[in-house]
C-alpha cells in the first residue's frame, strides 16, 4: 500500500503489536456523520447504498452506525475471504494471532489440489492479500475491531473438488469488490486509503479468477441480477459491444444493463443488504439477520439484510 500511514504487516504477528501500531490511527465518528449528512435510521438506510440497476429494499437501523461499524462490515467479509482461502491452499486456519475469539468454523475443505501451477500460485497470492486485509481492518480499527463470527464453508456445499472452489471464489471477488465500491463516500482519512487499495485489489482477483473460469469452464452460479456471468463472447466485434444477458469477461455494466446511475462500462456496487441476501442465502428477504456463510449472522452493528 502506497499510504505513509501504513506499515509493512506481518502475517504473524500478534494483535498487541497490531494494536499498537494502530494507536495513531483512531476513527472520527463525529466528522463521517457529519460528511454523511443524515441521522438515526436515515444513515442505517444508506449505508454501502451503491448505484445499482435494480431496486432492492434496504434495511434500517435505530442507532446511526458509525465509520468504524463500515470497517467492521467490510472485515466480517474479509474473515470469510480469508478464511475461505487459508483451508483450500493451506489446508489449515488463519493463525491464532487474527482468529482471538473467533466464532466456530464448520465445513472447512481439506487443503485442494488445482489443474495447473499457475492456478494454484494465484490463490495462494490471493490468500496472502486477503489475510492482510483482515490485518490492516483489525490494526486500522484497533480495539474497536469484531473477533471473527462462526462460518460455514459449506454453505454453498461441500467444497470438495478445485472447481467448486473456484467458483465459489470467482463469487466472492465479484461481491467484495462491489461491496467496497458502495462503501467509499462513507468513509475518510486512511480509512478511505485503506478500503480504495483493498478495493482495487478485489478488482484484481475478481478480474483473474473470471478469466481462469472462462478457461476451465468453472459452474456458474448466479448470486443475484447483479452478477455477471464469466463469458468469451467468442469475436473481436462482439466483444467490443460490451457485456450481454450471456456474460462478460468483466462484471461491469452493458449497453442493456447500464443507467443513469451505472453507465456502460462502470461496475456495480451493492448495498449492506443486498451483500447480507447473498450471504446468508436469503434472496429478496429483508429483515434477515443470520445464515448462509454466516449462521448466526454477523458480528457488529450492521448485520442484517
Amino acid at each position: 500500500m502506497a499510504s505513509k500511514e501504513i506499515e509493512v504487516l506481518d502475517p504473524a504477528a500478534t494483535v498487541e503489536k497490531l494494536s499498537s501500531i494502530a494507536t495513531a490511527r483512531a476513527l472520527n465518528r463525529r466528522n463521517f456523520m457529519a460528511a454523511l449528512g443524515m441521522t438515526g435510521a436515515a444513515a442505517g438506510a444508506a449505508l454501502l447504498s451503491g448505484c445499482t440497476s435494480s431496486t432492492v429494499a434496504v434495511s434500517t437501523t435505530t442507532v446511526a452506525p458509525g465509520e468504524s461499524d463500515v470497517l467492521n462490515f467490510a472485515l466480517n467479509l474479509e474473515y470469510l475471504e480469508a478464511t475461505f482461502y487459508s483451508y483450500i491452499t493451506q489446508g489449515v486456519d488463519l493463525p491464532a494471532s487474527v482468529t482471538v475469539g473467533s466464532g466456530a468454523i464448520s465445513g472447512a475443505p481439506a487443503k485442494l489440489t488445482f489443474a495447473t501451477q499457475q492456478i494454484t500460485d494465484q490463490l495462494n497470492e490471493i490468500y496472502f492479500d486477503e489475510l492482510n486485509h483482515v490485518i490492516a481492518l483489525r490494526t486500522l480499527l484497533a480495539s474497536a475491531a469484531v473477533p471473527r463470527p462462526a462460518i460455514n464453508l459449506a454453505a454453498a456445499g461441500t467444497i470438495s473438488t478445485a472447481a467448486i472452489a473456484l467458483s465459489i471464489a470467482r463469487q466472492f471477488e465479484d461481491v467484495g469488490a462491489t461491496a467496497y465500491a458502495g462503501a467509499l463516500t462513507l468513509l475518510t482519512s486512511s480509512s478511505l486509503n485503506y478500503a480504495i487499495q483493498i478495493l482495487a485489489v478485489e478488482g484484481f482477483h475478481a478480474g483473474a479468477l473470471r478469466l481462469v473460469s472462462i478457461q476451465n469452464s468453472i459452474s456458474y452460479s448466479q448470486a443475484d441480477s447483479l452478477d455477471v456471468k464469466p463469458f468469451d463472447p467468442g469475436s473481436a466485434a462482439a466483444a467490443a459491444a460490451g457485456p450481454t444477458a450471456s456474460g462478460a469477461f468483466f462484471a461491469t455494466a452493458g449497453a442493456a444493463s447500464a443507467s443513469s446511475s451505472t453507465p456502460a462500462g462502470f461496475a456495480f456496487t451493492r448495498t449492506t443488504s443486498q451483500v447480507l441476501q447473498i450471504l446468508y442465502g436469503t434472496a429478496g428477504v429483508i429483515g434477515t439477520t443470520k445464515g448462509g456463510f454466516f449462521p448466526n449472522g454477523l458480528n457488529g452493528l450492521i448485520a442484517s439484510t
